[in-house]
């Protein structure tokens, strides 16, 4: 969350910094920015920060819904050595309490031991 909030505040000074530069250039050659043709306009940026925004976005949400619906293989050792091996998704599990593959909630107690494996 704070790495998407860092980036959101570095894109906006960019954006600032871009449009500062090019106010004080047309400022100081108004008549020579005709000529030049090599200035990106106003428009050309707002257009390619939007779509810059939109690409890392849909990457964030892409790789956080894949490492959510990763399958995790759960085995539950019970206090007494005997194991029950479930299958559940990475964002069913919550502490000590799980949603298994074909909906069973499953809750561990204090003196079972848990190990998983990801797939």
């Amino acid at each position: 969350m704070l790495t998407k909030i860092l980036f959101t505040i570095g894109v906006i000074l960019v954006v600032i910094l871009v449009f500062r530069t090019k106010a004080s250039r047309s400022v100081s050659a108004s008549t020579d920015s005709a000529e030049a043709g090599g200035s990106l306009s106003v428009k050309v940026v707002t257009i390619i920060v939007i779509v810059l925004l939109m690409a890392i976005s849909s990457a964030i949400f892409f790789f956080q819904y894949q490492a959510d619906n990763r399958i995790v293989d759960i085995r539950v050792i019970s206090a007494d050595g005997t194991s029950t091996d479930y299958q559940a998704r990475q964002k069913s599990i919550k502490g000590r309490q799980f949603t298994t593959l074909d909906d069973r909630m499953i809750t561990l107690g204090e003196s079972d031991r848990i190990e998983m494996d990801g797939q």
